[in-house]
């Protein structure tokens, strides 16, 4: 974000899904378009900024498309213990999504397809995070 004088950066780092991820390279580009020009060095470094967090975006989308599990009915799906550990990292995803508005059913589902676990595994992780807020 460009100031008069200064600038200041903002990051976002983490294990994100496939919607997290496109909601926070928007919320960043949006936030660089309207706000990272306003000073005479920030002028040229959003244009830098706005290249680099696309080739990043790029890359991410990559790598979260060679890591999707395969679609074979012979694939080991996670259950219980195995499953909560598996889901445990993206915690905050789950409850940025549910803070989002979208419908709980909707992640687990999606949890479950992306990180090869059982629905009901994946329903009983998205309620435990929902009970918690």
């Amino acid at each position: 974000m460009g100031l008069l004088l200064m600038r200041q950066e903002y990051s976002t780092e983490g294990q994100l899904c496939r919607s997290c991820l496109k909601r926070a390279f928007w919320h960043h580009t949006l936030r660089n378009v309207t706000l990272g020009w306003w000073g005479m060095i920030s002028f040229f470094m959003t244009w830098y900024f706005l290249v680099s967090n696309l080739l990043t975006y790029l890359r991410a989308q990559s790598e979260l498309g060679r890591a999707r599990p395969r679609e074979d009915s012979r694939a080991t799906v996670a259950t219980g213990d195995e499953a909560q550990k598996l889901l445990g990292p993206f915690e905050h995803n789950v409850r940025m999504l549910l803070r989002s508005g979208d419908a709980p059913e909707t992640i687990a589902k999606d949890l479950a397809r992306t990180h090869s676990v059982e629905p009901s595994a994946a329903q009983r992780f998205v309620e435990q995070i929902r009970s918690a807020e």
